[in-house]
């Protein structure tokens, strides 16, 4: 990549994005994190990663900026959702073990997945 960024200026980028997004990029995925920079740039209306690093790291941000930046960051498709073999699992290995768990102690399952972007009703009564 030409024009690449300083190892400081990305270790920057990275400790911001890490406080205001939650998202971490250790040095070994900098170059995620630098092409990030790049895709976004533009919007942000920056000839240049550098300008908009900076720009980014030492100015008030509004919320509509880290949305922004985050969707350039983050990879929007869930995979669980196009599989049906997850769904067999859950039907038939792991809902069964857990409500039988539950039965007569408590009659609510509730279900968290953290990796998930999308919602979708799994199971119809």
């Amino acid at each position: 990549m030409s024009n690449e960024l300083s190892s400081q200026l990305l270790s920057q980028l990275s400790e911001f994005v890490a406080d205001r997004i939650g998202l971490h990029f250790s040095k070994e995925r900098w170059p995620d994190l630098e092409r990030g920079i790049r895709s976004v740039m533009r919007e942000f209306e920056f000839d240049d990663a550098e300008s908009c690093v900076q720009w980014l790291v030492s100015s008030p941000v509004t919320q509509r900026t880290i949305e922004t930046l985050a969707s350039h960051l983050t990879v929007g498709e869930t995979y669980f959702f196009r599989e049906q073999q997850s769904f067999q699992a859950l039907k038939e290995h792991v809902l069964p073990e857990l409500i039988s768990k539950r039965r007569g102690v408590d009659r609510h399952l509730r279900v968290w997945s953290a990796g998930c972007c999308t919602q979708k009703n799994l199971f119809k009564p």
